[in-house]
């Protein structure tokens, strides 16, 4: 779920000592069927289960701001945006808007108390770390997030995780949140540039896109990546378009599931 950017956009980032070549993953392309072979996260709602916790902040700093927001509208009209366009949207629709400089500011506030918050905090979704570490020695793994940078990192590597991702591509490294896809594009990019053989390079259909709002989704189809819904953020129908909607990932199967798929 897309969460938020500070002013530095543009770089992409991948793990220089990421594996090359793993196995092609599942499926039989010769039979009509695209292969998975990578698997991009998600990762408010997806990886951690956070979005309490960032509409809490949000209010916090909206409130210090003299702005009430209220969890209907935040889960109806803020969720899909970055902080950026959250603080900068709440506070002109409550008549106070802000110019760049102050929405900047509250970023870094709400960055501040999420460090503070998540300190004692470590709500990873149930099961998401093991699938991740299963995943990991056969698929290309990225995240694809507007959370900033350093809370994606440090809530991967609080989970021992880090080293499983051969890209992220954060807020500060995309121009466009979801559901506009040029964070999944970017993401494919990188893993094709840096980690891919060129005579075999990732398609868009051999992605697999794990994400819990309908922004998300829309992006991930947009790219032309096939999607699952985790329902922590919304109900089943609430996300049309995935192609199987999940709880969490406590008990699944990667190649099983990633199967059928495929």
């Amino acid at each position: 779920m897309p969460r938020a950017g500070p002013t530095q956009r543009g770089e992409i980032h991948g793990r220089g000592a990421g594996r090359q070549h793993p196995p092609r993953g599942l499926g039989d392309s010769a039979q009509g069927s695209p292969m998975i072979r990578a698997v991009l996260f998600d990762f408010n709602g997806v990886i951690v289960d956070d979005e309490p916790v960032h509409l809490r902040l949000f209010q916090k700093v909206l409130k210090e701001e003299g702005v009430t927001l209220s969890k209907e509208d935040y889960y109806s009209k803020y969720l899909g945006m970055d902080d950026f366009d959250c603080f900068a949207a709440a506070a002109k629709d409550a008549g106070k808007a802000k110019a760049e400089d102050k929405v900047q500011e509250m970023i870094a506030r709400k960055s501040k108390y999420y460090d503070e918050e998540m300190a004692t905090n470590t709500p990873f979704v149930p099961g998401v770390l093991d699938f991740i570490r299963a995943l990991a020695p056969k698929y290309y793994l990225a995240v694809v997030s507007g959370a900033l940078r350093r809370e994606i990192e440090m809530m991967l590597t609080r989970g021992k995780v880090r080293d499983a991702f051969s890209a992220v591509v954060a807020a500060e490294d995309i121009e466009h949140g979801k559901p506009d896809p040029e964070g999944y594009d970017k993401a494919m990019q990188l893993l094709n540039r840096d980690y891919v053989a060129s005579a075999d390079l990732l398609l868009p259909a051999e992605c697999l896109v794990f994400e819990d709002s309908i922004w998300g989704i829309e992006a991930a189809t947009a790219a032309g990546m096939p999607s699952v819904a985790v329902t922590t953020s919304f109900v089943p129908s609430a996300l049309p378009g995935a192609k199987q909607y999940i709880q969490d990932f406590q008990g699944l199967d990667p190649q099983v599931f990633l199967g059928k798929i495929a």
